[in-house]
């Protein structure tokens, strides 16, 4: 497998000594580790195999029973077999509605939801949702409650956020503001940002048509991907991720921005569709540079692809574009976003779904661990959840689009150092290589691999 190395070490991606530990996910097997510089940083995943380095070389973890290191992973697992789990029959009720038929009893005569619990108002689009009060012209019915804010004014209060909020039952989420700040180790300045663009945005066109091109390329990663798809249904297919039954059961901490305050809207398998790059391009509310989005880029990392490492330089279709150091910094930079200026304004953001995608993190990880869910607001900022089936963990994902390159970096729940590049094009595709930076000091190549929504989930209509 092409992996990326550590600046000063080697040219490309491939590291002497076999794979070296995960800092944000679960360990997998591999050699022993060359010194990594700059000594010991902190780590928030569990080590892999064979990774006892001295001090002064990366830190010395614990071994883990069995395979070589005991560490923390920011992703859980789903313990079980993940078999069907049973579901109860909808609540009774009538109506004539081929949607829903059996919401609750209730009435009114509007044609979608004529079955919604009792209540009421004038509201021509939900007239019938239970009582309670307010003015909002749009949602006057919620049920009683929660905050002053003029667009949400009925909903129950959320425990840690101001003013109301989406209530899913028991479960309640809590307020990642790490991900909106800036890491110290993140000291670049707008004029190296923009050197590193205008050397980026002149290899534009050499990164169209990629796959076309460069077939063989383009094969590694379908066979790569196909491994996982190959061992995902089978052990995978009936866990319900990411439907009612999951979002009840998992709360995390959110980012500001997150398509979360979208997911009642909509039926569970939408958050599993696949965009077009066409359907991105009119969605942005900027105005896109034409010769940045006038055709698709896609991102290629490691030897033989479009983006790789060499004597700790970085170089885009053949051209030098920043040291390895400012490049990590660049892509920390994209990723932090700042927090919306209010809960209402992130609650009124759109978001179109990028998909759901298994995370593989080698060419031999074909059953992995984890899995995520992405979507992209009309500003270009990126939101989704990360989830680890083997600790039961969710954690928040967010990040944004460049307008400049389509170059796309989030951050993972709360770590500092963890961030992760693609293209968007990328994100529309079957497989999205990605690369992954550690802080300044390394980096691994993963593949996002598009997974389909499982046809025998019963779909039970919105979250």
């Amino acid at each position: 497998m092409d992996r990326p190395v550590r600046p000063g070490t080697q040219p490309g991606f491939t590291r002497p000594g076999g794979d070296r530990p995960s800092v944000s996910l679960p360990s997998r097997p591999g050699g022993t580790q060359p010194p990594r510089p700059g000594g010991d940083r902190p780590t928030i995943l569990p080590s892999r195999p064979g990774d006892n380095r001295p001090p002064g070389q990366g830190g010395n973890r614990p071994p883990r029973p069995g395979d070589g290191g005991d560490r923390p992973t920011i992703l859980p697992g789903n313990p079980g077999d993940g078999g069907d789990r049973p579901r109860p029959p909808r609540p009774g009720g009538g109506g004539d509605n081929d949607r829903f038929p059996n919401r609750p009893g209730g009435g009114g005569d509007n044609d979608r939801f004529p079955n919604r619990p009792g209540g009421g108002g004038d509201n021509d689009r939900f007239p019938n949702r239970p009582g309670g009060g307010g003015d909002n012209d749009r949602f006057p019915n919620r049920p009683g409650g929660g905050g002053d804010n003029d667009r949400f004014p009925n909903r129950p209060n959320r425990p840690g956020r101001p003013g109301g909020g989406i209530d899913f039952g028991n479960v309640h989420w809590g307020n990642n503001t790490i991900i909106n700040n800036r890491p110290n180790w993140v000291n670049i300045n707008n004029n190296q940002i923009v050197n590193i663009n205008n050397r980026w945005s002149n290899q534009i066109g050499g990164m169209h048509n990629w796959n076309t091109r460069y077939p063989a390329r383009a094969a590694r990663w379908n066979n790569w991907g196909n491994g996982v798809r190959n061992n995902w249904w089978h052990h995978n297919y009936h866990n319900h991720w990411f439907d009612n039954t999951w979002w009840s059961r998992h709360s995390y901490n959110w980012g500001g921005w997150h398509y979360g305050y979208r997911l009642g809207s909509y039926p569970a398998n939408y958050w599993w569709g696949v965009p077009t790059f066409a359907s991105l391009t009119s969605w942005f509310t900027w105005p896109a540079p034409t010769a940045a989005w006038s055709q698709p880029v896609y991102y290629d990392y490691g030897q033989g692809g479009n983006v790789y490492y060499d004597n700790s330089t970085v170089y885009i279709n053949g051209e030098q574009v920043a040291s390895a150091d400012e490049f990590a910094q660049s892509a920390m930079q994209l990723a932090t976003v700042e927090a919306p200026p209010s809960e209402e304004e992130a609650a009124d953001a759109e978001w179109m779904p990028l998909g759901t995608f298994a995370v593989s993190t080698a060419e031999d990880d074909a059953n992995p661990i984890r899995v995520c869910q992405l979507a992209i607001n009309r500003e270009g900022i990126i939101s989704g959840t990360l989830y680890n089936n083997q600790t039961d963990q969710a954690f928040t994902i967010q990040g944004r689009v460049d307008e400049e390159t389509q170059r796309v970096a989030v951050r993972v729940g709360e770590s500092e150092n963890i961030v992760v590049e693609t293209g968007l094009y990328n994100l529309t595709q079957d497989e999205a290589p990605v690369l992954v930076h550690y802080g300044a000091d390394d980096v691994e190549n993963w593949l996002l691999v598009r997974l389909d929504y499982p046809e025998d989930q019963e779909d039970s209509g919105s979250l």
